[in-house]
């Protein structure tokens, strides 16, 4: 078997086939997946980068993101959301209460629990990173009809 290659046309062969053996599904499935790959250093070093300028770590902006989306929280909610410990929850709490970005209130109805809830502060925050995003999206996606990307969603 031929390793990953180009043939003489200049389409890409999926390692492990032949020219004769590769389907055209097979040739556009590794086409994919490699392009992918290679955009995935790329992608990480932007997410790094927009995390060092904002002074977030992953899981603060995650715990965030969460909030965002779902509202107030438990931290028991919070806990299985983020699928980490509750005790990793209240010290990523802490951080983002110490940074004005979350805040502590009584739950309405349960007065042993504690909600979590985004200040006015930390919703401008969520809004700033959805739309730098967004920005970071257009800029790589902005060509791509809208058809198209409904189809890679659904992959």
């Amino acid at each position: 078997m031929a390793a990953a290659g180009t043939t003489a046309s200049g389409t890409r062969r999926a390692a492990g086939t032949t020219a004769g053996t590769a389907t055209r599904a097979d040739q556009l499935r590794a086409d994919v997946f490699s392009e992918l790959v290679s955009l995935a250093p790329l992608l990480e070093q932007l997410r790094a980068e927009g995390l060092r300028r904002r002074r977030l770590t992953l899981a603060r902006a995650r715990l965030l993101r969460v909030l965002d989306d779902d509202g107030p929280l438990v931290m028991s909610e919070l806990s299985r959301a983020l699928d980490v410990t509750p005790r990793a929850v209240t010290g990523l709490v802490d951080g983002l209460e110490a940074d004005g970005f979350a805040r502590r209130t009584e739950h309405p109805s349960d007065r042993r629990a504690t909600l979590i809830e985004l200040t006015s502060a930390g919703r401008r925050f969520c809004r700033d990173m959805r739309d730098g995003l967004e920005r970071v999206a257009r800029e790589f996606l902005g060509d791509v009809p809208a058809h198209d990307l409904v189809a890679g969603l659904r992959v």
